[in-house]
């Protein structure tokens, strides 16, 4: 009984206009090094592999952690399911072949911004708490309490309080946990912790202090930014953004990397400059326009990692 407890209160879902709500199916498990790799790997290797009863026992993870790991690879659609198959996303393809490792800042930053979009409401924190949530320093219980209510005031039913804990558990696990430096063997970290887009504070009273940062990017290699771009572009069918939309919408750089609207500017600068896909970046004294190239993001993707 106390097992059919947990699974209840990790998983709840609710029906609204068509959609499927969900919270906490991560069971309780962020994202580990190397998990992306042996996951794009199985699943490359046979389609029904997420419903063998012995799957686990051939990836080396645990019954939860393989269920986990079949939620990380939707969420970041990397894999999609159709009739009990998963097969690669284009992106989950692109990404097998070129860093399934994850040894590269901008296949995170890419990786996290897919998270972001919350495909089917299962990733509902992740997108909150980065496009809606507006404190920028907060604590653990606060961030807690704003959740519920967020929730409460969007669910017609109530939603479970020790689901929705584990959901912010899991959300500062993902982009925090980092690999212990005295343990060169340590694999259990998250790889989302190189972008430093959140920080875990502890004060001399032991409170823990909760931080967003900016995401941390490398000034020479600006693939993730130009790739949200083209997504957006290509989404929404157009072809000139505005820089306000650039800071304000949910799946643009403002809210999905947390950076200023002169840094915008000056990687707008940058990618203007780009050898291959030059953006064109008009500043007017009333509208600052980019105009983006006709390249799909998994074609300017494919040519960039």
């Amino acid at each position: 009984m106390e097992s059919l407890n947990i699974l209840l209160l990790g998983i709840v879902t609710r029906k609204r206009e068509g959609t499927k709500v969900a919270y906490g199916r991560h069971e309780s498990f962020y994202l580990r090094n190397k998990w992306i790799s042996k996951g794009l790997k199985h699943v490359d290797n046979n389609s029904t592999f997420f419903y063998e009863k012995d799957n686990f026992e051939k990836i080396g993870l645990g019954k939860n952690m393989v269920r986990s790991l079949r939620f990380w690879l939707t969420a970041l659609n990397l894999v999609q399911e159709e009739n009990k198959h998963h097969t690669l996303t284009p992106l989950g393809k692109i990404i097998f072949e070129k860093d399934r490792l994850l040894e590269k800042p901008a296949t995170i930053a890419i990786l996290h911004s897919e998270l972001l979009l919350n495909r089917g409401d299962t990733a509902t924190v992740f997108n909150w708490f980065f496009t809606k949530y507006k404190e920028t320093v907060t604590t653990r219980a606060e961030l807690k309490s704003a959740f519920k209510v967020w929730v409460e005031a969007k669910e017609s039913k109530p939603v479970s309080e020790k689901s929705l804990d584990r959901d912010i558990d899991v959300l500062i696990q993902l982009y925090t946990k980092e690999a212990d430096e005295n343990d060169p063997e340590d694999s259990i970290f998250s790889p989302f912790t190189l972008l430093h887009l959140i920080k875990e504070e502890r004060s001399g009273d032991k409170s823990e202090l909760i931080r967003k940062n900016e995401v941390n990017y490398d000034t020479t290699n600006l693939t993730a930014f130009y790739y949200l771009l083209l997504r957006y572009s290509q989404n929404e069918k157009v072809e000139l953004i505005q820089l306000d939309e650039i800071m304000s919408n949910d799946t643009l750089w403002g809210k999905v990397f947390n950076i200023s609207k002169s840094e915008a500017i000056d990687i707008l600068n940058k990618l203007a400059t780009d050898e291959k896909y030059p953006l064109e970046y008009v500043r007017t004294s009333n509208l600052d326009n980019v105009k983006i190239p006709q390249i799909t993001e998994l074609e300017f993707l494919e040519s960039r990692l």
